[in-house]
């Protein structure tokens, strides 16, 4: 009954201390691998947020697409993208500052916008990657341009149907329209010319005409002025003879008064003188005749009715009427002199006009004609542009429909197992430096009996495992070399670079070994590894990791192992990578540190203990 053995070889784990422990841990080890593991890759891809990209824009065209693209870019939170110079990109993805690149070119909106010309092309997006960042990294890389592109085809694609081949469609038939138009244009624009050459030319006969006016109103105002002077004598002579024939009148009928007195005194001689008629036979007659004469004279000068008296009445009404109406003359002819002068002055100014309008309708003239040569080329250019709208040439339905394109640069993707081979190497030379203590001692008992010194005495166990070491990595290198075609930048550099790790991670493990014994020196040197392998960058960047599992990676053996190999893998200039030199400096660091502590755990392992000849556990 062979099953009841099994319940005593489980009682050997409850005693003492470290076989528990033991147990417990073998419990654990498929956890450190499968929970280690899915920790730490439970989502890389939401991860990627944290992946720091960079993103150069050289565009230099007017549609500045490049701009928008930068724009849309930084807004988005799936990608870290950062917005850099040529020369910070060029020196971050060589550093592994950035793990990859997107370059918008100086000809990215010349190439949006060639889709209306002779030779369609659709833009270019750069994609510029270097596998010394990682082969998954180069990877998500390439899942991401292609992601931007396809975003991009979209967005450029739907604003080309809308903006230019609709534009384009009824292009010709506007341009038709505007030649027509330009055409009647131009023909206004000729009868415009004709009708400026006929106002110039009345310009000028209007000119000379008013010219011709403005002297006419000159003399006119010139006669008017001598013509107010002369009514105005005529008005005071006028006024004077009134005068005079009003006095006339009445002197005149003084003098009828007079010329009675004479007839009556006449008459009263007459009577007088009629004794010495015997005597003077003649002197009645003469006095009757004068008495006679002056009654009549009498008669005339008193008498209204009489000729002389109506006549000198009539004279001295009409002189008043002749001094009334020239004196009214006089007031009109003041009038007439203002008017005259207003007149003067008006064609005057009326003159200064004309001529203005004489330049004014030469210019005008003159413009038309310019006009109608312009009118008349415009014309002739439409209608040229009209049977020159753009017809799309073949081959632009293809940039329409994918107005953008990557084109990568730098190193090209490699092949998945070449991709992660750095990693693959850097864990089986750690796997071999663990099991390499399966087959050695550790501990050389003999050294340390033979009281050697701490350092000899590690070195007395240590160098024969570097033979074993220096075994491993020259097979791997070789398989990897002749039979799977690596082809690696630099074969002889990447032969030391593994031997050289080899001997570090076995100086690890031999530490491990040296300080908690054998058996858990083995334990501790998988648990190591198992943290070591998903803290590396190995498969995915530590930015799509948990934070711990990002912490550890700058203190991971294997994270400057995986460098370093990578670097003698795809690096022509590995120089040029201060991750180079690092992982050198830092891997030689942990040699040196790790043997210096084993020096000094060997000198507590020169004293042998009861557990040394009874191990609790043995592994």
């Amino acid at each position: 009954m062979a099953f009841l053995h099994f319940g005593s070889e489980l009682k050997r784990f409850g005693r003492g201390k470290l076989p528990p422990l033991g147990f417990v841990v073998v419990m654990l080890l498929p956890l450190l691998f499968g929970g280690v593991f899915v920790s730490a890759y439970y989502d890389p891809i939401g991860g990627l947020s944290k992946l720091p990209v960079a993103v150069v824009n050289q565009d230099e065209g007017e549609l500045d697409a490049g701009a928008q693209v930068v724009e849309n870019l930084l807004e988005q939170d799936d990608i870290k993208f950062i917005e850099v110079s040529a020369e910070e990109a060029r020196e971050g993805i060589n550093d592994g500052t950035y793990y990859f690149g997107i370059e918008i070119p100086k000809n990215f909106s010349d190439s949006i916008a060639s889709v209306t010309s002779d030779s369609p092309a659709p833009a270019t997006v750069n994609a510029v990657f270097n596998n010394s960042n990682g082969f998954i990294a180069s990877m998500l890389g390439n899942q991401v341009v292609n992601t931007v592109v396809e975003t991009m085809d979209t967005e450029f694609g739907v604003r080309i149907v809308d903006n230019m081949l609709v534009g384009f469609s009824t292009l010709g038939d506007g341009m038709n329209q505007a030649a027509e138009g330009a055409t009647t244009l131009s023909d206004g624009v000729g009868s415009a010319n004709d009708g400026a050459v006929q106002l110039a030319d009345g310009a000028v006969t209007l000119r000379d005409g008013i010219a011709s006016a403005n002297e006419g109103a000159q003399s006119l105002a010139d006669g008017a002025s001598q013509l107010d002077t002369g009514l105005g004598s005529a008005a005071t002579g006028s006024q004077t003879l009134a005068d005079g024939l009003s006095s006339l009148s009445a002197g005149t009928a003084q003098l009828g008064q007079g010329a009675t007195q004479v007839s009556d005194g006449v008459g009263q001689l007459v009577d007088q003188v009629a004794p010495l008629t015997a005597y003077v036979p003649d002197i009645n007659s003469q006095l009757i005749t004068l008495r006679d004469g002056a009654a009549t004279i009498a008669s005339e000068l008193s008498d209204p009715s009489s000729t002389y008296r109506s006549g000198v009445d009539s004279a001295v009404s009409a002189s008043q009427q002749l001094a009334a109406g020239l004196q009214t003359l006089k007031d009109g002819s003041s009038q007439l002199s203002i008017g005259a002068r207003t007149l003067a002055d008006g064609t005057s100014q009326l003159a200064a006009g004309s001529e203005q309008l004489v330049v004014g309708a030469q210019a005008l003239r003159d413009g038309t004609v310019q006009l109608d040569e312009g009118s008349s080329e415009l014309a002739l250019k439409l209608t040229d542009g009209a049977s020159q709208v753009p017809t799309f040439a073949d081959g632009a339905d293809t940039t329409i429909a994918t107005p953008v394109e990557t084109e990568q640069a730098g190193d090209t993707t490699p092949l998945f197992g070449i991709g992660l081979a750095p990693f693959f190497m850097a864990v089986g030379l750690f796997m071999g430096a663990t099991v390499a203590w399966m087959i050695l001692h550790p501990i050389s008992r003999r050294a340390l009996d033979s009281r050697m010194g701490g350092f000899r005495g590690t070195l007395a166990s240590y160098l024969p495992s570097t033979v074993l070491g220096l075994g491993q990595a020259t097979i791997m290198w070789a398989v990897l070399y002749f039979l799977l075609d690596l082809n690696p930048a630099h074969p002889a550099g990447l032969w030391m670079a593994m031997v050289a790790i080899s001997w570090v991670f076995i100086s690890i493990t031999h530490m491990f070994n040296n300080v908690a014994g054998p058996s858990a020196g083995r334990v501790l040197s998988i648990v190591m590894m198992s943290f070591q392998l998903v803290s590396s960058g190995g498969l995915y960047p530590p930015e799509t990791q948990p934070a711990f599992f990002h912490w550890f990676h700058t203190y991971d053996p294997i994270t400057y192992a995986v460098n370093l190999v990578r670097q003698m893998i795809f690096n022509e200039t590995p120089s040029n990578d201060p991750r180079f030199i690092q992982a050198i400096w830092v891997l030689l660091f942990i040699w040196a540190l790790m043997l210096a502590i084993s020096t000094l755990a060997n000198r507590t392992n020169k004293v042998l203990r009861m557990k040394d000849y009874h191990p609790e556990l043995k592994v």
